[in-house]
């Protein structure tokens, strides 16, 4: 049998207190405790990896995952095909619900669709990835501008721009409808950007914690009863926090 080296002993220890902390396991003696190890040596490895930005310490003692972590992290789902990881969790909304899932980005002054997974119903949408729209007609737009500053959200909106009869007409209706996706918890565009078509989005949260992502349900509108809408919006929001969980920083440098 191997016997470890003093070097690979020392990382294999560190790595150890980096998993002990991710598990909740906190402060000092604490890990001290788990891992085995002396108080001084656990304090030297802490100490060693907040310099390294490993982890950080706050002023009440506790430790927490770093910087670092998330960078690697970073790194690590650049060697995966993300696009295809999305894929799959949206084909499998959209096999749940029937009906077209999107997940699109903020772009300038539009939602940029990023993917789309197809639904049962055979209807032929203007929805597809590499679209784009204005942000104020859509659901995802109004689902990632209702985490804004209502004076920052209100430049996204012109009423020059309207694509439909049901189009928002003034930036008020549009501050309104922003105020009921905080409200609700999901943002609803009814024949506001194709007519015919509604949709329901919610905001996805990516690893850091940003609202740089919504992902989204459209189908006819003869389909979109209120129970319905509900019934979508409840999906989405529990599949929001999976999708974030593969969305790194620059994820969408995966697809563009």
């Amino acid at each position: 049998m191997t016997t470890p080296t003093s070097g690979a002993l020392t990382l294999e220890r560190g790595l150890g207190l980096l998993r002990l902390v991710a598990h909740g396991t906190v402060r000092l003696d604490e890990l001290a405790a788990a891992s085995g190890l002396s108080r001084s040596a656990t304090h030297r490895m802490l100490t060693s990896l907040v310099t390294t930005r490993f982890l950080t310490l706050s002023s009440d003692g506790r430790y927490r995952l770093g910087v670092a972590l998330l960078e690697l992290g970073s790194l690590a789902e650049r060697e995966m095909d993300l696009p295809s990881r999305v894929q799959q969790l949206l084909a499998g909304i959209a096999a749940e619900l029937g009906d077209a899932t999107h997940l699109g980005i903020l772009d300038g002054t539009d939602i940029l669709y990023l993917a789309k997974a197809r639904g049962r119903r055979g209807i032929d949408m203007a929805s597809r990835p590499g679209a784009r729209f204005r942000a104020q007609h859509t659901a995802m737009g109004k689902a990632l501008l209702a985490h804004a500053e209502s004076a920052v959200a209100a430049t996204y909106f012109n009423p020059a721009e309207r694509r439909t009869e049901r189009s928002l007409a003034n930036v008020d209706a549009f501050a309104a409808a922003l105020g009921e996706v905080t409200t609700r918890g999901f943002a609803l565009d009814d024949q506001e950007n194709e007519l015919g078509i509604t949709c329901v989005a919610v905001a996805v949260a990516d690893v850091t914690g940003k609202y740089r992502a919504a992902v989204s349900v459209s189908a006819p509108s003869v389909f979109m009863t209120p129970a319905r809408i509900a019934e979508v919006a409840a999906v989405l929001s529990a599949a929001a926090p999976e999708i974030g969980a593969h969305l790194t920083p620059d994820f969408a440098e995966h697809w563009l």
